[in-house]
């Protein structure tokens, strides 16, 4: 009986572990640049790894081309040209990045509407 009570814990445990966590988000509000200036391009200078706090990593790469988008409170929001960009946790979102100081500081999740933050901001360099 006691075997088969570690046995089941044992499967549990393993169950838990491989689980991706969340992707931790609160509502921000999202202020939208006007059409004329949204259109300006930046483009990353050079290639930056990104760690989530879900324990994935991310790759943004130099030459990838960004829009500003608009502001919330903890920077200047960016979303991709011409492309996608997501966060993988239990679940994939699409996600823009969010800049302040220089400093990649978390992503705007704009279906979500929500920021979220990263413990280990990045330095990011546009041109």
């Amino acid at each position: 009986m006691r075997t088969f009570s570690l046995i089941r814990i044992l499967i549990l445990a393993a169950f838990v572990a491989g689980c991706a966590s969340q992707v931790a988000y609160r509502p921000e509000a999202f202020k939208a640049v006007e059409r004329s200036a949204q259109q300006t391009l930046k483009t990353l200078a050079q290639t930056t790894e990104v760690q989530l706090d879900t324990g994935y990593s991310r790759t943004l790469k130099a030459g990838s081309q960004w829009v500003h988008a608009g502001t919330i409170s903890q920077g200047e929001v960016y979303k991709p040209y011409k492309d996608v960009f997501t966060l993988e946790g239990a679940h994939i979102h699409e996600a823009n990045l969010v800049v302040a100081n220089d400093q990649l500081v978390g992503f705007y999740l704009p279906v979500e509407r929500g920021f979220s933050s990263l413990a280990r901001k990045a330095a990011l360099k546009f041109n």
